[in-house]
């Protein structure tokens, strides 16, 4: 018989790593059965009895269930550090994000949340910039910070991606990204795309007398070359490179997050394709598990949704995910699923809200997150009836009116982007 790792008198040390499961049991398993199991497999155990691994050991390296509660199908699990290699994220998720979610002895499992002890933490360096150093590149420090994603996503050719993104500087866009599968395609190459519109960033910051800044996606197949091209956009002249998080894997993440730090690179993280993990409730790892890796790791800015818009995200969700970028403590939560952590002075990560928001959205989005947020639109300026350029303008007279507690109808008269934004976008 294997060992019993239900300990509910356990009280976690201060290096423990703590993680909260949600767990079905198979027909005809029990719930402790399928705890001890489950933790077991993330740890130092196997399906079947064995002896290679000495009492000693054993005893000093095992997981305990400490909490379970069957009524929520929610289990807690301590994990001594020595489990795991401190400063790798793909070593940690492979042990409790990984043969465990297959286990046939559980019908669901997902991975709740993960507190990470200080010793962890030290092995991370967290953001470079982070929120603090996000805004003092660009010059921004008392309102959130407008976005765009160049649209279409692709199908542009590199002279005409360099003109929206242009045109999207000089409406007022503080920050112009690529969209995740943009990388470095015929039509529209990626050292040809980073030379040209990072020259026109720099026509619309001599324009405007602000800061713009182009952030070009690096993802590519290899680490090599990723970092290859970051080095292309620091020679450049860029301040930014994005990388699509979840299809590069962690160990380009850790990778990237090194060079850029070299390079005095900010780094964005688009997080395309997390819910073929992230969406089920019962099964999986959860959306919050992802941004405080990326917190750890060290990205400098975070997809975390929208709340309006067209993404998936209840409100409660999505400001649990910003909460785990901005504050230095995040307390515990047991109803949302949220362990307590705290962050022992990382740098906070700027959250992004994006995904179908428009500037008629920019009240409730200012509402909903205060100015710690970049509200990122796509179609919400480049569908703009008056142009990109008209599309980005409303943008940030909707802003303005939001910063002044003026209603955007009143503030629209004599805005002629913006009224016509509310023509197009108001209640619909």
């Amino acid at each position: 018989m294997r060992r019993d790792y239900i300990n509910i008198g356990y009280s976690p040390k201060d290096t423990d790593l703590i993680c909260e499961f949600h767990i079905e049991p198979s027909a005809g398993v029990n719930f402790e059965e399928a705890a001890t199991h489950m933790a077991g497999e993330s740890s130092i155990d196997s399906w079947t009895e064995i002896s290679t691994l000495s009492p000693e050991l054993a005893e000093r390296l095992k997981p305990h269930v400490f909490y379970a509660d069957e009524a929520t199908k929610t289990v807690k699990v301590a994990y001594s550090e020595d489990l795991f290699e401190l400063g790798s994220v793909p070593q940690v998720l492979s042990a409790v994000a990984g043969n465990i979610l297959s286990m046939k002895i559980v019908d669901n499992l997902r991975l709740q949340d993960i507190a990470f002890p200080e010793s962890m933490l030290r092995e991370f360096k967290g953001p470079n910039f982070g929120l603090p150093g996000i805004r003092k590149l660009v010059g921004v420090e008392d309102r959130p910070l407008i976005g765009t994603i160049v649209k279409p996503k692709v199908g542009l050719t590199s002279e005409k991606h360099a003109e929206v993104a242009y045109n999207s500087f000089a409406g007022g866009c503080d920050l112009v990204k690529d969209d995740e599968n943009l990388t470095s395609q015929k039509f529209n190459s990626f050292e040809k795309r980073a030379e040209l519109t990072l020259k026109l960033a720099e026509k619309a910051e001599a324009e405007t007398g602000e800061r713009k800044m182009y952030i070009c996606n690096v993802t590519a197949p290899t680490c090599k070359e990723m970092v290859r091209r970051i080095n292309v956009l620091k020679d450049l002249g860029a301040s930014y490179a994005m990388i699509d998080i979840v299809p590069a894997g962690w160990t380009a993440v850790q990778t990237l997050r090194e060079e850029a730090e070299d390079l005095g690179l900010a780094l964005h993280a688009h997080r395309c394709m997390h819910s073929a993990y992230t969406r089920n409730p019962r099964h999986g790892i959860s959306m919050l598990v992802l941004a405080k890796l990326c917190r750890l790791i060290g990205l400098d800015q975070l997809h975390i949704g929208t709340v309006l818009g067209k993404m998936h995200g209840e409100k409660h969700e999505v400001l649990n995910l910003r909460d785990q970028c901005v504050l230095d403590k995040v307390p515990e939560d047991g109803s949302q699923h949220v362990l307590a952590q705290d962050w022992g002075g990382l740098k906070p990560i700027f959250p992004v809200a994006s995904g179908g928001l428009a500037p008629t959205m920019i009240p409730d989005l200012y509402s909903i997150f205060g100015k710690d947020v970049i509200m990122q639109f796509g179609g919400g300026i480049h569908a703009h009836p008056m142009g990109t350029a008209a599309g980005a303008t409303a943008s940030r007279q909707a802003l303005e009116a939001s910063l002044e507690g003026i209603s955007l109808q009143d503030y629209a008269k004599g805005r002629k982007e913006l009224e016509v934004a509310l023509g197009k976008w108001l209640n619909k």
